[in-house]
């Protein structure tokens, strides 16, 4: 984890000069499809802002906003006359990505899993290593202190808000893993070293996702441009993803494109109720997306 300080000296929150014993951690987020950390820095660092959080987590690290026994505004009015989070806990913002918006407060909108994915995983294992750090120095139970803003609603210590198990179970996570994998890290185990199935499952899709993505990406190597390009004029193929996985039935229909099968169809099936547009004529690349239908 890579752990940088930008303690903001401007708001009205740090001028407060209010310290506390820190006895938890409340895991938050934003509400707002924004990555970049130096934005949030930029709006909260100065006067009348009404919230003020000791760090920001993002997918490069962790950036220290106010000193660890500061008392934050974070947490908000709890209910029923609780006490607030602000007089007890260490108060962290888990940045979104971007490309989503939000509808009835905490339905996320547009909010693509798959493409988000490497991103989760990265703020994800900053902010269990964030907490793994602030439990060894204020000697914190990682199953019992750390709570995210709705938990602390329920235990009446925070106002009504979700985050941040709105978002965590789009990528199989949620405050018991995240709780487990800090205690993980502090018995000295691997991050996920006693993950589910489930969870390895979502951890390896996105793995794929991403790898899939990147060799879309790469153009045909020097070796290769020349007869690639030949091949994409003669329509053999579509031109694009020249380094894509080639599946066998997508080597099937080049082979037919080349007039090397023969004619006719296989058991008396009918090769007519195949319209030029149908989905069956198109080679389908590693992306989900469609080639272009045969000619």
């Amino acid at each position: 984890m890579n752990l940088t300080e930008h303690i903001m000296t401007r708001n009205d929150c740090y001028k407060a000069g209010r310290t506390i014993q820190p006895k938890g951690i409340m895991v938050h987020s934003p509400g707002v499809a924004q990555p970049d950390v130096s934005v949030f820095l930029r709006l909260w660092n100065k006067p009348d802002v009404d919230r003020c959080v000791h760090a920001f987590v993002h997918q490069d690290g962790v950036t220290m906003t106010l000193p660890w026994n500061w008392r934050g505004w974070h947490a908000g009015t709890p209910p029923e006359g609780g006490i607030s989070a602000n007089n007890t806990h260490i108060g962290f913002e888990i940045l979104e990505p971007a490309g989503h918006t939000y509808r009835n407060g905490s339905e996320m909108v547009g909010y693509n899993v798959e493409k988000n994915a490497p991103y989760f995983a990265k703020v994800y294992h900053n902010a269990v290593e964030l907490c793994a750090l602030l439990c060894r120095k204020y000697h914190l139970n990682p199953l019992t202190d750390i709570v995210d803003h709705r938990e602390g609603h329920q235990r009446r210590i925070a106002s009504n808000h979700a985050d941040v198990s709105h978002w965590f179970p789009k990528h199989g996570k949620s405050m018991d893993t995240l709780r487990a994998d800090v205690k993980a890290l502090l018995d000295g185990k691997e991050e996920g070293e006693d993950m589910t199935q489930a969870q390895f499952n979502t951890m390896f899709a996105a793995a794929m996702a991403e790898y899939n993505k990147q060799l879309a990406a790469r153009p045909a190597s020097p070796w290769a441009a020349q007869v690639w390009k030949k091949a994409a004029a003669a329509g053999v193929l579509d031109g694009t993803q020249p380094q894509a996985p080639l599946s066998r039935e997508q080597a099937a229909l080049v082979l037919d494109r080349l007039h090397l099968l023969p004619d006719g169809a296989p058991d008396g099936e009918d090769l007519t109720a195949l319209e030029p547009g149908d989905p069956e004529l198109a080679v389908s690349p590693q992306d989900g997306t469609q080639d272009s239908p045969a000619e």
